[in-house]
């Protein structure tokens, strides 16, 4: 597969038995957004026999879709190397906007989402109501990357109709409830410049807490997307009890959860 201009939703293929699950939130993906679908599988060290093994079993999982999804743009990427080794190839040389990948061994795969400039997108099983992505939940905290957040959660309102709810927490120290509102000034220019149902609310926690007080709402009251950031310092706590992060998800258990690097600039969705 030659790298071209069309942008593309990739899914993380490791051929265990979720990744099924992996590839119909991409075709969720793919029809939201107009794009491309390509099935990816990092080779890390294989040989010739594991890359034409690995091509034609991406060959036959693709036949079948087409059978299915006529309308569908589909294609299968095998390149060597690890997936964390993959991520500026996947952006930069093959256009890449999100990756799609499931939520087991997630511990495994958040060094990949450190190096991305691309979200990642994590799910677990395939359920209808989890592949509607007509819901979304915004939590707002201090930090730049909210505008990145922000700007995902607009393309699914813009794409997809989804309604939107800004949650934002709530911060005693003045710079931080500062930065806050700054945060949340931006996000209503941009959402309500574009006409999308939006509502915001206070969170009780401060930025902290926030995701985990949104994941509590998110769990009662029926929503089918998260959107965070991952974190962007990285301490030795956090190396030996887990970051918030795989915490998240793992707790959303069939929400899916887009996760945004704040370390990279983000790529941007054409439309």
């Amino acid at each position: 597969m030659a790298g071209t201009t069309e942008q593309r939703i990739m899914v993380y293929c490791d051929f265990s038995e979720s990744m099924h699950d992996a590839i119909a939130h991409g075709i969720r993906m793919a029809g939201i957004f107009k794009k491309e679908l390509c099935l990816f599988h990092p080779l890390g060290k294989g040989g010739k026999d594991d890359k034409l093994g690995a091509q034609k079993a991406l060959g036959n999982i693709i036949r079948k879709l087409k059978q299915d999804l006529p309308q569908l743009t589909l294609s299968s990427l095998t390149l060597k190397g690890t997936l964390p080794q993959n991520m500026d190839r996947l952006a930069e040389q093959y256009d890449g906007v999100m990756l799609v990948l499931t939520s087991e061994n997630i511990k495994k795969k958040l060094p990949a989402l450190q190096q991305s400039s691309i979200p990642f997108l994590f799910v677990q099983g395939s359920e209808k109501e989890f592949l509607q992505y007509n819901k979304v939940i915004l939590p707002v905290d201090f930090r730049k990357v909210m505008k990145d957040t922000s700007l995902w959660a607009s393309y699914f309102g813009r794409f997809n109709r989804a309604e939107t709810e800004v949650l934002c927490s709530r911060e005693r120290n003045k710079e931080n409830a500062l930065l806050i509102r700054k945060n949340r000034k931006f996000i209503e220019q941009l959402l309500y410049k574009l006409q999308l149902d939006v509502r915001f609310s206070d969170a009780e926690k401060g930025s902290f807490g926030l995701p985990f007080e949104a994941l509590g709402r998110c769990l009662v009251e029926n929503f089918n997307l998260m959107i965070i950031p991952s974190s962007q310092h990285i301490s030795l706590l956090d190396l030996m009890v887990g970051l918030p992060e795989a915490k998240i998800i793992k707790k959303a258990g069939r929400m899916p959860v887009l996760c945004i690097n704040p370390k990279r600039d983000m790529y941007i969705l054409c439309d």
